[in-house]
């Protein structure tokens, strides 16, 4: 009812005042003054102008205006990128962690680069020491008045259980133009404090002609001492043998007296040089003695 009546008033108006404006032409703001147009028609148009122009400017135009969301995605990617490359750096190479730990492992407590042995294995338990002699001998027969001298070599081996029970065995051997001697001795010693006590079997092959039909093999058992004393890197061992039998050995000794030194620290090689003299007293009387210097070098393992 509003439009019907102020439309012919306006009309009226408009022809009285001689100044007649079409209503194509007013403007926005008149036809919302006039209430020829509503305001939410107006921003919708507006809108769609907008929108209109958005568009006919993306078509006459050559550049490719992309929506805003795209635009943000394509400025995260690049951080997204860096990101993954700082984690990358900053995880560290797996196996050189694993070796600097195990390294780290082995200098605190546990794992030493050396060899560690069981209490019950053969190397804790047993150890072996061999020994070989140089002895300038001289022999001398009482009676015959014989007395040569030889180089001999004697050669020693020992196996040692818990450093108290020892297997040893040695072999004498003497050659001369008048007079031959083959000794092979095995003995079984115990250690009481500093001293190996023990028995040992002796077989003998004497030939020579001091000898009734000229050889003679004799057994017998021997009562066996040998003491050791270390200081620091100095050793002395001595000591010896006494035994007999019932048949043609009426008595049968030894003693000996040697100095040893410890070429290295902490090591059991040892360099050792003395004296030593083995005798036999037969049933006939006739002594066999065989003496001299000894030099001779050893080890332990």
């Amino acid at each position: 009812m509003k439009k019907i009546v102020v439309l012919p008033f306006l009309t009226l108006s408009l022809f009285a005042s001689g100044d007649y404006i079409p209503v194509s032409e007013l403007s926005h703001s008149k036809k919302e003054e006039y209430n020829f147009v509503n305001k939410t028609n107006i921003n919708k148009q507006n809108s769609q102008v907008e929108t209109n122009n958005y568009k006919s400017v993306s078509q006459e135009s050559d550049e490719v205006i992309e929506p805003l969301e795209e635009v943000e995605i394509k400025e995260t990617k690049p951080n997204i990128i860096e990101n993954i490359k700082e984690k990358k750096e900053i995880i560290p190479n797996t196996k050189t962690v694993n070796k600097t730990l195990i390294k780290e492992y082995k200098n605190e407590n546990i794992l030493k680069d050396e060899v560690k042995y069981s209490d019950n294995s053969f190397s804790k338990d047993f150890s072996v020491t061999p020994k070989i002699s140089y002895m300038n001998v001289t022999t001398s027969v009482d009676k015959l008045n014989i007395n040569n001298k030889s180089h001999e070599i004697i050669p020693e081996f020992s196996l040692t259980y818990k450093n108290e029970h020892t297997i040893k065995a040695d072999y004498f051997n003497v050659n001369s133009e008048e007079f031959d001697t083959n000794w092979y001795r095995v003995a079984y010693l115990y250690k009481f404090l500093n001293a190996n006590i023990g028995l040992a079997f002796n077989s003998t092959t004497l030939k020579g002609i001091a000898i009734e039909d000229g050889k003679d093999n004799e057994k017998f058992a021997t009562l066996e001492l040998h003491l050791k004393n270390s200081q620091n890197q100095l050793q002395v061992e001595y000591g010896g043998f006494y035994g007999k039998n019932s048949g043609n050995i009426k008595s049968a000794y030894e003693y000996y007296l040697s100095l040893g030194y410890k070429i290295f620290n902490n090591d059991n090689l040892i360099i050792n040089a003395g004296y030593k003299n083995r005798t036999i007293e037969d049933d006939d009387g006739y002594i066999i003695e065989y003496k001299g210097p000894t030099l001779g070098i050893s080890s332990t393992f």
